[in-house]
């Protein structure tokens, strides 16, 4: 076809290989999502679910919706969105289809692209200006969501501006959507700005509108602690009751900071306001140990009386952890033995933690030996051991294992994480294996997790010091391309 010059032809086949592809991929994604969600249920009969992991879920702040629209009709827009890079191709292929546009249908089209904020972002403006279409509160709130991930936060607060300018409904989720987004990249000062608006304006901040303002008060960028702390206050004053997440974040804050007395306050206001004593002390307890506190961590075990054995069992891995992380191994061990004695088990947690810690003695041997008993005790590892063990491999000069077990995780489940494919590639690019890592990059985009400037960073770096610099120079390009994606560009 190429010879003849036939153009419309050659176009018409690329698209069906993209249709093709996508179809692929939707039945791949399906069967993950399938195995993800038996996973998970085996693990919570086994009891291992740890509910603050949930929590750590990015709240999508957008209340379900009634499923009003054909499922065929979301396959026909995806295909469209998913058939060119070119919006003025897709502009034509989406006035030619007979879809009826209802905003459930938009909520849940964007939704499936937002990790393509741009050909997201340009149907939404395109939806907008169609006959008998309008948008609802949840179509805007999920719009600035996307804008806000892609870091597109000019367009972000006009899409603000324009739904209170065509008087849609502004809720306080609409106000936490932007507080949250700002927030979560270390914009703490305009975040608080938002806040301030919000009031201003006559919103009461919800649970929702406390929750991700303080956590991103406490997070490593942009942390304000004494801004952090007066809207906590502000938080139990009003009535809402903070969650395990909210609570974890703000203590670790303040005890990382060396503010233990207003940690040791807020751990008393939480027991007022409802969370038993062995939930809060456990709470306060990790914080401690989390920030390197150990000793204050003992200390305050030590206070509680009646409730001591309850409060063991709610803190025994986190004092294992601690310990361990103090050189402090023969402790760490006799507590193992001692939570055995009263017939308690290693939790996950702790077998983790035993893993981490005889990789970093450079013992090897031991670290695999207590991975084989946690699975022959039938204590299933998660995220977080299999991601020790990578790190571990990598450490020892072990690359082929550490292979084995991401390949493991990527066939058995459970499919690694952000955070796993991150520390995976930092590990390859300080070995010298940065052509490994740029394969990651890839993975991640194939498995619509969105690698971060920091992912981009370190093999670029990576790869010019071993001096492949034209494979650098990809990397930077595929760093514009996913910015493209994701930024409504005009």
């Amino acid at each position: 076809m190429e010879k003849k010059g036939e153009k419309d032809n050659i176009q018409k086949v690329k698209q069906m290989q993209r249709i093709c592809r996508l179809h692929y991929i939707q039945d791949e994604a399906s069967r993950k999502q399938e195995l993800k969600v038996e996973h998970n249920h085996n693990q919570s009969e086994c009891g291992m679910i740890d509910q603050s992991e949930q929590g750590m879920i990015d709240c999508p702040l957008l209340k379900p919706l009634s499923k009003g629209y054909n499922e065929q009709d979301l396959q026909e827009i995806s295909w469209i969105l998913s058939s060119s890079d070119n919006w003025c191709t897709m502009r034509e292929a989406l006035e030619k289809c007979t879809v009826h546009f209802t905003p459930e249908l938009v909520v849940e089209m964007l939704h499936n692209c937002c990790i393509h904020g741009n050909a997201a972002l340009h149907f939404f403006s395109w939806v907008g200006l169609q006959t008998g279409y309008r948008h609802t509160t949840e179509t805007y709130n999920m719009a600035m969501k996307i804008s806000g991930r892609g870091k597109d936060f000019k367009h972000m607060r006009s899409l603000f501006y324009e739904m209170r300018r065509k008087g849609c409904l502004i809720t306080p989720d609409t106000w936490a959507i932007m507080i949250m987004q700002y927030g979560r990249t270390g914009l703490t000062e305009i975040a608080l700005k938002i806040f301030n608006e919000m009031k201003d304006n006559g919103y009461n901040p919800t649970g929702s509108t406390y929750k991700y303002l303080i956590i991103s008060l406490c997070g490593r960028k942009g942390r304000k602690i004494d801004e952090a702390i007066k809207i906590f206050q502000e938080m139990i004053r009003a009535g809402h009751i903070p969650d395990r997440e909210v609570v974890e974040s703000y203590l670790c804050c303040l005890c990382e900071a060396g503010k233990l007395s207003e940690a040791r306050r807020s751990v008393d206001s939480l027991c007022k306001a409802g969370f038993t004593i062995p939930l809060s002390y456990s709470l306060h307890i990790r914080a401690l140990c989390r920030a390197g506190r150990l000793e204050e961590a003992l200390s305050l075990l030590d206070e509680v009386g009646a409730e001591r054995s309850t409060l063991d069992q709610y803190t025994y891995g986190t004092i294992v952890h601690g310990l361990l992380r103090k050189g402090r191994q023969e402790e760490a061990l006799a507590k193992v033995d001692s939570m055995k004695q009263t017939g308690i088990q290693p939790t996950v947690h702790v077998y983790t933690s035993l893993i981490v810690h005889f990789f970093k003695e450079k013992q090897m041997e031991k670290a695999i030996k207590f991975f084989k008993k946690m699975q022959e005790e039938g204590c299933k590892p998660t995220i977080v051991t299999y991601s020790a063990l990578i790190r571990g491999y990598m450490n020892m000069g072990r690359v082929g294992d550490a292979w084995n077990v991401f390949n493991h995780m990527k066939l058995e489940g459970p499919a690694p994480d952000f955070k796993t494919y991150s520390m995976f590639i930092s590990c390859l690019c300080r070995a010298g294996k940065s052509e490994e890592a740029l394969q990651l990059i890839t993975q991640m985009l194939d498995e619509r997790i969105v690698p971060s400037t920091i992912n981009f960073r370190t093999v670029f770096f990576g790869l010019n010091r071993e001096g492949k610099h034209d494979l650098a120079q990809t990397v930077l390009k595929q760093k514009l391309a996913l910015r493209s994606k994701r930024k409504f560009l005009t």
